[in-house]
């Protein structure tokens, strides 16, 4: 296991160095100290070796997360936790923060690969903070969860671009409540809203729902009042025979 650790923290440098589509498992082999085939006998492909240093990365910062969110409660709270420890991860780890932005997430093979499970661990802490707001009453049932989550990490990944790239410092903490005081004002503000479209959709559907039934009615009784056209046809003859035999 100690020669694995040590390909896994060569893997890591040489990595952040050069990028992952850059780098070869024989640069990884040589800072080591070994030869090509050993690092293919603990890691079959590169790829392996990228998600075992991703792996590294996640792990400790998932447990991390899970201890401070478990200290706290109520939404604004955790909402801004979140939003500051997600704006530390591009600022300690922007090397890293690079290769799953550029290299990682926009790969075919994505939705199938380590981080992907990883990185739905990381977010569901946001998740489980807005069902809990739900269910607490902190905000309404109709909530996009899923679009909140786009737009606090899909955010935080735009803002922090310039700063993977050494373009500029983010005062993190001025970030995080700012930031947070943006996603909850709109949050609340869309939760109305959200629920006046629901209500008039609904309105809407019993008020088509109520024309069809009164038109169905109407065209009932109509069918029932109207005479047949056998009915009619019989009163016709009758007509035009009485007034034959009155010319008569």
């Amino acid at each position: 296991m100690r020669r694995a650790a040590e390909i896994v923290a060569a893997a890591r440098e040489v990595f952040l160095d050069k990028g992952f589509e850059r780098s070869s498992v024989a640069e990884i082999a040589a800072r080591v100290g070994v030869v090509e085939g050993l690092v293919y006998a603990y890691f079959p492909t590169k790829r392996d070796l990228l998600d075992e240093v991703l792996r590294g990365m996640y792990v400790p910062l998932i447990r991390d997360i899970e201890a401070g969110f478990a200290r706290l409660s109520g939404l604004r709270s955790r909402l801004r936790f979140l939003i500051w420890r997600h704006l530390r991860v591009y600022v300690e780890e922007p090397g890293l923060s690079r290769i799953v932005l550029h290299e990682v997430r926009t790969a075919p093979e994505y939705a199938r690969s380590v981080l992907h499970d990883l990185q739905v661990q990381y977010t569901s802490f946001l998740m489980r903070t807005l069902r809990e707001a739900e269910t607490d009453g902190e905000l309404p049932p109709s909530t996009d969860a899923e679009l909140v989550r786009s737009v606090v990490y899909g955010g935080i990944e735009h803002r922090m671009w310039a700063t993977l790239f050494g373009r500029g410092a983010v005062d993190v903490e001025l970030t995080a409540d700012r930031y947070t005081e943006m996603v909850l004002g709109g949050i609340r503000r869309a939760a109305p809203r959200a629920a006046t479209v629901a209500r008039d959709a609904d309105l809407e559907h019993r008020v088509t729902r109520l024309e069809q039934l009164v038109d169905d009615r109407s065209t009932r009784r109509s069918v029932a009042s109207a005479p047949s056209r056998s009915v009619v046809a019989t009163t016709s003859k009758r007509a035009s025979a009485r007034a034959r035999s009155a010319k008569a």
